[in-house]
């Protein structure tokens, strides 16, 4: 079988798969396996262990995954969540849109302490839509902005994609964590500002909270209220990166610290149980193992493919297009952004990094910020119909807004994903200067 021929049935059968309806690491290791035995007969199955062993779980950095997801399930558990948003939404009553600013300032804070956007997306569906729709917030505003807060935490460190991508990439977890910094942190801003002028322009969409409930920035409740549910959070959120970012601590060890934080955090606000221990445990462990399934299923994939001669086809096919260097990024861009309409973006960047990632190199892209430009692409995939995960973890709580709602007011926060992207493509050292600091 011609390599020709051999990667055009792997990506038809992957496809057909998908469409099906079949777990996606199902499909793809079950695909990888077929199409390995066939190209490489007994010896690819036999390599299987050792690529799953020395390649997919040897990383070391693959261990700093269920902690963060355990200090993000921890953080949701010790309550400090509400009491944040009710001290922003009060802080921010007198204006426009100031409820649907203080869900996303409060997204940026839980995207801070998680890594997971189903975590993220539910803990601030359920305290900050039925808010909004109290305060007569239009539908479609406040569904977009609880769904794309929710996806700042695949982004803003400690980003669980960050984690996965750079031992992939062969980019330090460091230097992408703080290059995702601004990425995420201008995505915010350009949440608050769609927001703000927004509802200043419809201020039937956003309305002011009543002078009653608003709460003086500056008034002694203000400030014992902010000590106590704003500053122990922040500062775990400060320990954490600080220490990564620092070089004190490996984001592992980080992770290790974070954890126990947030432990003695919920111990403290009276919200740490036995079962609530052992739940979080379970859960942090469930989601881990569903990501290294589809490491080991993307694994046995791209093996198979690559083995196959599938990466030379590729890359010769998009040099022979005389696309450029740019002309192929576009084609990667494209790619990733078709995938996440309907594949989970774990699955796309273990399949699509293994074979573009060489091919970008060899063009002269820098490893770190063609990481970053691909990580901050993929947020997008949250948000984009049909499959948008954000979108139906949101549809999923039953707070009383509707897909249709949800589907209206997710797009103005696309375009201002893509906007980002297109910065930081334009601007490299947005999301360069500082792993430069770091390195200096």
């Amino acid at each position: 079988m011609s390599p020709e021929l051999t990667t055009v049935l792997m990506l038809a059968s992957l496809v057909v798969l998908v469409v099906t309806g079949f777990p996606f690491a199902m499909c793809v290791g079950t695909v990888g396996l077929v199409f390995g035995y066939l190209t490489g007969g007994d010896v690819f199955i036999k390599m299987i262990p050792l690529r799953i062993v020395s390649g997919t779980l040897s990383e070391y950095i693959f261990a700093a995954v269920p902690l963060f997801i355990f200090m993000g399930n921890m953080m949701q558990e010790s309550g400090v969540a509400d009491k944040a948003f009710e001290i922003l939404h009060r802080w921010m009553g007198g204006v426009r849109g100031g409820l649907a600013i203080a869900t996303t300032l409060l997204a940026i804070l839980f995207a801070a302490t998680t890594g997971v956007v189903g975590a993220s997306v539910t803990t601030i569906g359920l305290l900050a839509v039925p808010a909004m729709l109290t305060a007569k917030y239009s539908k479609p505003l406040a569904s977009g902005v609880v769904c794309a807060g929710g996806t700042l935490g695949i982004l803003i460190p400690p980003s669980i994609m960050l984690i996965l991508y750079a031992p992939m990439a062969g980019v330090s977890v460091i230097q992408m964590f703080a290059g995702a910094m601004v990425p995420g942190l201008l995505m915010g801003a350009g949440f608050i500002l769609y927001i703000f002028f927004t509802c200043t322009i419809h201020p039937e969409n956003g309305p002011n909270l009543p002078q009653e409930e608003r709460i003086p920035f500056f008034s002694r409740e203000s400030l014992i209220s902010g000590l106590k549910y704003l500053l122990p959070p922040i500062s775990i959120v400060i320990a954490v990166l600080g220490s990564i970012l620092a070089g004190v601590a490996s984001p592992t060890e980080a992770g290790a610290v974070g954890c126990v934080c947030t432990l003695v955090m919920a111990l403290a606000y009276k919200k740490l149980t036995w079962k609530t221990f052992l739940e979080n445990c379970y859960s942090s462990v469930r989601v881990t193992s569903m990501i290294i399934l589809i490491a080991i299923a993307a694994t046995i994939f791209t093996g198979a493919f690559l083995n196959a001669g599938c990466g030379k086809v590729i890359t010769n096919m998009l040099v022979s297009l005389g696309l450029g260097r740019w002309g192929i990024f576009a084609v990667l861009l494209i790619i990733i952004l078709f995938l996440g309409m309907f594949i989970d973006w774990v699955g796309i960047l273990l399949i699509l990094v293994p074979i573009f990632g060489p091919l970008l190199q060899a063009q002269g892209f820098n490893a770190l910020w063609v990481g970053l430009v691909i990580c901050t692409s993929l947020q997008m995939s949250f948000l984009t119909p049909p499959f948008a995960y954000s979108i139906f973890y949101l549809k999923g709580l039953n707070v009383g807004v509707e897909l249709n709602d949800i589907y209206k007011g997710v797009w103005p926060f696309v375009i201002i994903q893509a906007i980002v992207v297109l910065l930081i493509i334009f601007f490299p050292q947005l999301c360069l200067f500082l792993p430069k600091i770091l390195a200096g």
